[in-house]
């Protein structure tokens, strides 16, 4: 077959050179020349035919193909869309997380493409497919076929790897009454009960309350240094008595409290540079309270009292006075005569129940705290530092975004736990709760 070449001008601006078979009834090849001397094949890139799976992850799959040109003779580029199985290619997203994001750039025809495509579903089923162009997308794209498809089921994600195991501070299974020999302080009387206790306890420590007193008989903080730790984990078994009522109002009374290693050894747990309490407030019901006091962070330079300083200096409190950083806390700041108090708290529902049944108040319930400082950054504290709290294994209280210290304390560590069973305006009846088996560890222990 012999062919013919003609030449056509088309309004001054490109010349159309086309090869014809000798007969006309066919055309061998068209090139566009284009006004300025450019010139391109006047065809649509090429189609994909070997796209494949390489590998599969949780979160992720791995992709193959064959390179192909963007009919001009260049590399051509490639739109690599997903969706969960069966794909419509109108509907589905293009890839825009990890290597096969597009557009994905060409760089040799007839050369392996490797990429892949994250943020996917773990344990779904996907099917991917692309589309090879030349252009721009979305301004200029013109497109060759589509490509074969392909399928992929994401695997199952693996579960977290477990907390490090807590190392324990100390423990404390109030067997006998010699409290300093295992290094408490301050108050060393204990009023123990062998009557209740938990299982494989002979006794317990008993906390007594007196009408109208506020502490209990056996006396004021009991006092125990640990090691310095920017984590603890507080568990302990507590029973309060059949005719508990706290102190008849949403607060107090106070239980358990930890110290900061800028507080003294025996400075009072009201006002300390960082002290958080573990208790249960009692109204009809009693619920758990976890707070953090920073009284000696307070900063007055600024102007009266409560003054918001977020934004002004690391040298302030992260509690109510100074502003709070966190959402969903309550706080408070007034003046307690020599200086002001300052507090932030979060409460959760009720577990100690009023009544006979699951949580009962006059029955033994296991109680879990834990606590982690936030860390610093550029001198910066970051509200990341956590709060939990557990009721008999049941996770009540969980927080992730907590300021305990700010940049102006970046070496501040928890080092002194307290109990100091406290009712500020007297209790109300001759009440008690006993307490058995308590433990300090650096991380939540089995």
């Amino acid at each position: 077959m012999s062919t013919r070449t003609f030449m056509l001008t088309v309004t001054g601006f490109a010349l159309i050179v086309a090869a014809c078979s000798s007969d006309g009834t066919s055309v061998v090849g068209v090139k566009n020349i284009a006004a300025g001397g450019a010139s391109a094949y006047d065809t649509r890139p090429g189609t994909v035919s070997d796209f494949s799976v390489s590998a599969i992850g949780s979160t992720s799959v791995t992709l193959s193909f064959t390179q192909v040109d963007d009919g001009t003779g260049l590399p051509a580029s490639y739109d690599v869309r997903y969706a969960v199985a069966p794909i419509s290619w109108g509907s589905a997203a293009s890839t825009t997380s990890g290597t096969c994001t597009t557009p994905v750039a060409g760089t040799a025809v007839g050369s392996l493409v490797t990429c892949t495509v994250l943020g996917l579903s773990p344990s779904t089923s996907y099917n991917f497919q692309l589309n090879a162009f030349r252009g721009t997308l979305n301004v200029n794209a013109v497109f060759g076929g589509l490509s074969n498809i392909v399928s992929a089921s994401t695997t199952a994600q693996a579960p977290p790897p477990p907390p490090p195991a807590g190392t324990l501070l100390f423990q404390e299974n109030f067997e006998d009454a010699n409290l300093a020999s295992r290094g408490w302080y301050d108050n060393t009387n204990v009023l123990l009960s062998t009557t209740e206790h938990i299982a494989g306890s002979t006794s317990s420590a008993e906390y007594r309350f007196l009408p109208a007193a506020t502490s209990p008989t056996s006396g004021g903080s009991q006092r125990h240094k640990f090691t310095p730790s920017n984590s603890f984990y507080l568990s302990y078994y507590v029973k309060y008595s059949a005719n508990w009522v706290g102190s008849n109002k949403a607060y107090h009374p106070h239980e358990f409290y930890t110290l900061s290693t800028l507080d003294g050894d025996y400075d009072g747990p009201s006002q300390n540079y960082l002290d958080v309490y573990v208790e249960q407030n009692y109204l009809n019901g009693g619920r758990p309270r976890l707070a953090i006091q920073d009284n000696k962070s307070v900063n007055y330079s600024y102007g009266a009292l409560p003054n918001n300083l977020i934004s002004v200096t690391e040298n302030r409190s992260t509690a109510g006075c100074n502003g709070m950083v966190e959402a969903n806390m309550s706080s408070e700041c007034f003046n307690f005569g020599t200086y002001w108090y300052n507090a932030k708290q979060i409460t959760g529902p009720v577990v100690f129940q009023p009544n006979p049944g699951p949580g009962y108040k006059n029955d033994w319930n296991f109680v879990e705290a834990y606590f982690q400082l936030n860390t610093i950054a550029n001198g910066i504290g970051q509200a990341d530092g956590v709060m939990q709290y557990w009721f008999n294994g049941a996770l009540i209280i969980d927080r992730h975004d907590i300021l305990f210290r700010t940049g102006a304390n970046p070496t501040l560590q928890f080092n002194q736990f307290l109990i100091a069973p406290y009712i500020g305006d007297g209790s109300p009846v001759d009440q008690s709760m006993w307490v058995d088996n308590l433990r300090i560890a650096t991380a939540r222990i089995p």
